[in-house]
């Protein structure tokens, strides 16, 4: 198929354009970490016991509630990195880290964009896949899956064209695959990658004896990790025992319902506009030719509708698929579709520059790198203080206070799959609920302090909340933009009661 060639591609234009789209990329993914509530914490202390200890977190470590129960830690490696880069260039430098990840994802396959579809139309499709991929901005183990997808299926296409050699495809597949089954839990969708692009070529009558032999191999190399074939199994078995609903785990549909979010009403426009696309293939009998991209992009469509982590999927996933489609539908048509593309790019683009606080603008109260402002304070508070444990603490914060307070154990931390169903069903939540079965569970666990992010929207937290704040048995000394710390009010904390108390005229209380 010949490229589309349009009459203003100069070389200026292009390092203009691009230039644009790279700082503006760039600046979205620029948002200051909110520690208090985030994963990062955790993993950072995981990577550190790793390098200082030579020890892989198996058990719920980190927790005096359920010490020992039994875990798999599936991205344990990703862990180990954030920990080097950030005892390097502390949590700016991780900021920038996990940028640029994101930047060489989306350059890699714009390239293959590019090749296959020309300047206008593969810088307009990375532009409409940015807001997509910006859903999940916030440092994870996942942004390796976003590498490691783009990376396969640009090495895919290398070998498409004849431009790598056979052996050196296969040993590259195989040692991605072997990172990516120790730093993130969608190391199975490298497989399904090998898997899908091995049928498309089983149904145009190609070759398929390389992409078989690495199948097999790269199968295989996902039993090098810790745990074996439990790892390997983990991805389908994760869920089995999960106690506790996250909103990431929700469906669209679900979250639209719970609050007003334009990025889910941005996601379903993408959605109707793959589908016309697809539409278009089959209707035009290229469906065939073609089925590689439909697949990987119409599955990963399907896993976002269920999942919400999974959006930046489809972003990545839309810009080569969607690329090639458009340059058949002008050879078909044989209209320039420039004038068009270039029309709705500008708009997109100023839109995203000028609507403020959206989860994919540029404006944000959030914007900038490294830590939010104040939010180590609370921890900085607790340790300054001398505050003993035990800590009753909502599940939010559990990352936060693993890394600032370590080995001091916390009550639950956000891992679902570290605790039983039963902990969260029959203990974590009912105490909240209920406050005959607080005094039980403060009987038993002789809780000294009580350390809350306190904008959990769960139903039971901010009564819960209200519940401490009018208990005499309990004393809030510290309260910021994210967090709120009660001591219990007895001997050992008069100290800190006498000199940080908080007046009642500290809280509001709607009923």
């Amino acid at each position: 198929m010949n490229k589309v060639i349009y009459s203003f591609q100069t070389n200026k234009s292009k390092f203009v354009f691009v230039s644009i789209l790279l700082i503006f990329f760039f600046l979205s993914f620029t948002k200051q970490i909110n520690l208090t509530n985030s994963d990062i914490g955790r993993h950072i202390k995981n990577g550190e016991i790793f390098i200082k200890e030579k020890k892989i977190i198996s058990t719920n470590f980190y927790s005096y509630t359920n010490t020992y129960f039994e875990t798999i830690n599936h991205h344990w490696l990703s862990g180990v990195l954030f920990y080097l880069v950030y005892s390097i260039s502390s949590f700016t430098g991780l900021s920038l880290f996990y940028t640029f990840i994101h930047i060489v994802s989306l350059g890699l396959l714009s390239y293959i964009a590019y090749k296959k579809s020309g300047f206008i139309i593969a810088s307009f499709i990375t532009l409409l896949s940015i807001p997509l991929i910006n859903t999940r901005s916030e440092v994870r183990p996942e942004g390796f899956s976003y590498l490691f997808i783009s990376v396969y299926l640009f090495l895919l296409y290398l070998l498409d064209k004849q431009k790598i050699n056979k052996i050196v495809f296969l040993i590259s597949i195989i040692l991605i695959q072997l990172l990516w089954v120790n730093m993130h839990i969608y190391f199975i969708i490298g497989l399904f990658i090998l898997g899908s692009y091995l049928l498309t070529r089983l149904l145009n009558k190609k070759s398929i004896k390389l992409l078989t032999i690495t199948l097999v191999f790269s199968t295989l190399a996902c039993f090098a990790n810790p745990w074996g074939l439990k790892g390997v199994l983990e991805p389908f078995n994760i869920f089995k025992d999960y106690g506790y609903m996250l909103a990431e785990n929700q469906s669209v549909f679900f979250m639209q319902k719970r609050s007003f979010g334009f990025s889910y009403i941005y996601f379903e426009l993408i959605v109707i506009f793959s589908l016309f696309l697809t539409y278009f293939l089959w209707k035009h009998k290229r469906f065939k030719k073609y089925i590689f991209e439909v697949i990987l992009h119409l599955s990963f469509t399907i896993l976002a509708f269920r999942f919400i982590r999974s959006i930046p999927l489809v972003g990545l996933s839309l810009v080569p698929f969607a690329s090639k489609t458009i340059v058949l539908i002008e050879n078909i048509i044989r209209t320039s579709l420039e004038k068009i593309i270039v029309s709705i790019a500008a708009t997109l683009f100023t839109f995203f520059l000028l609507v403020p606080n959206q989860i994919f603008s540029l404006i944000n109260n959030n914007f900038g790198f490294g830590l939010m402002n104040n939010s180590v304070s609370s921890a900085e508070f607790f340790k300054e203080n001398n505050i003993e444990g035990p800590i009753f603490n909502n599940y939010d914060i559990g990352g936060y206070l693993i890394y600032y307070l370590h080995p001091e154990k916390v009550f639950v931390d956000n891992r679902p799959e570290a605790y039983p169903t039963s902990f969260f069903e029959e203990t974590y939540v009912p105490m909240q609920e209920d406050e005959s079965i607080w005094e039980e569970k403060l009987s038993e666990y002789n809780f000294n302090a009580i350390f809350f992010y306190r904008h959990d929207m769960t139903p039971w937290a901010q009564p819960f909340l209200i519940e401490r704040i009018e208990d005499s048995e309990w004393v809030p000394v510290f309260v910021d933009d994210f967090t709120i710390l009660f001591v219990k009010n007895n001997e050992g904390n008069k100290k800190v009661i006498e000199k940080y108390k908080l007046p009642d005229s500290t809280f509001r209380i709607d009923k």
